[in-house]
């Protein structure tokens, strides 16, 4: 840590605040103690005046007239009469005068102390106070800065360890034994070291599948358009090259909508969808011979053509895989807060241990279902980014039919005409 370096940022300004907050505190703590010393000492000068001013008294009332009393310790006792007069106080003295009833009549006591022995106590008292307070605050900064510098010091880890980190965030920040801020921080830090991490592996794998499923078309319309070039081609070559450019075209498509709704390119349109109704449209054209039960309207907010998307892409799915039967079911749950569409087939099904990858991007299951015949490999991947687009969720299981079972939950919307 290079020299000053603690007198900057944080501890900068705990440092400064600290001597702020601490001379302002102590200067009012010694102001008050000062002034109860003083108060202190001009009580108990006051009340020597006044005993004196009582043997004066005293006298007095015997008959005894005295002229007044001096004492050693530096208190006069005057006695005037009854309408004479009173001096005032000089400087550097205070002054009791007491009206009396003597043998001879009124009379008036007036008793006198000087406070230069109590000033000259009280000077020590103030010079210490000057230095005191400031150099009391100094120390209690310094103090509150070193301790901030310590508690700061594995912040200081972490920002330089943060800075030496590659673009495969393979290292990680040490985490403190004690339970305070700083190791929720170095937690904090490595839970976003490891989404980014988890993130590039997911962007590396992503680009090595999205080049592997472009190049398969690619290569056969290479293939293809040698055979043109050398006269070999006929009408079937130009077929296939048309199949192969749509599949392209296809993929091309779902790579772009994919990344819109997984980073937030794309803005939905919503407005109350007729769930039923649309899964009703979609089964016509995705599953015809699918077994359809969706018995009363059931209305969300959304985007209805991604949600159209979503619903084709799941029955496409069940239908591609099906050895026969196909069955969706539109309901809401139990509360009537979330609308579900369940799409059930009777094929292979997917593993339990690949239910939860099923919906990533180009998915790689077992042999059964992985033979897509025509597909992206992106269908699953696209309904679970419209479901959570949607604030919803889509999750597959074993199906009562013996395949799987796509579950997609989407909030319910407020109905239409209301």
């Amino acid at each position: 840590m290079t020299p000053g370096r603690h007198l900057t940022g944080v501890r900068g300004r705990v440092t400064l605040t600290v001597l702020v907050v601490t001379a302002a505190l102590y200067t009012v703590l010694g102001t008050l103690l000062f002034l109860q010393v003083v108060r202190s000492g001009r009580q108990s000068i006051n009340q020597r005046i006044d005993e004196v001013l009582d043997q004066l008294e005293t006298q007095t009332a015997t008959g005894q007239v005295a002229v007044g009393i001096d004492t050693a310790d530096g208190v006069t006792a005057r006695v005037l009469a009854g309408g004479a007069d009173v001096p005032p106080a000089r400087a550097g003295e205070l002054q009791v005068v007491r009206p009396v009833t003597g043998a001879p009549g009124p009379l008036v006591l007036v008793g006198t102390a000087s406070t230069r022995n109590l000033n000259r106590s009280l000077r020590p008292l103030h010079r210490a106070l000057w230095v005191g307070v400031p150099a009391a605050a100094v120390f209690t900064a310094a103090v509150a800065g070193a301790a901030t510098d310590r508690a700061l010091r594995p912040v200081d880890g972490i920002s330089r360890l943060a800075a030496r980190i590659g673009p495969d965030a393979a290292e990680r920040v040490p985490v403190p034994s004690t339970d305070d801020e700083i190791r929720h921080l170095a937690l904090t830090v490595n839970g976003m070291l490891d989404r980014i991490s988890d993130g590039r592996r997911a962007m590396d794998r992503f680009t090595t599948d999205a080049a592997h499923e472009l190049r398969t078309p690619l290569m056969a319309l290479q293939g293809e358009l040698e055979l043109s070039a050398r006269g070999l081609g006929d009408e079937a070559s130009l077929g296939r090259m048309q199949h192969q450019a749509a599949r392209l075209a296809e993929l091309v498509d779902d790579l772009v909508l994919l990344s819109g709704l997984h980073e937030g390119g794309r803005p939905l349109h919503r407005r109350p969808v007729d769930l039923t109704e649309l899964v009703q449209a979609e089964a016509v054209t995705a599953a015809p011979t699918a077994e359809v039960t969706a018995p009363e309207p059931l209305v969300v907010d959304g985007d209805r053509h991604l949600l159209a998307r979503a619903v084709r892409n799941l029955l496409t799915n069940a239908q591609r895989h099906a050895a026969g039967r196909v069955a969706v079911r539109v309901a809401a749950d139990s509360e009537g807060l979330w609308a579900d569409v369940i799409v059930d087939d009777d094929g292979p099904g997917v593993p339990n241990d690949q239910l939860s990858g099923v919906f990533e991007r180009f998915a790689r299951l077992d042999e059964a279902r992985s033979a897509d015949a025509g597909g992206s490999g992106l269908g699953l991947a696209i309904v679970a980014g419209v479901a959570s687009a949607h604030d919803g969720t889509v999750a597959a299981s074993r199906s009562p039919l013996g395949g799987a079972r796509f579950t997609l939950r989407l909030p319910v919307g407020t109905p239409v005409g209301q």
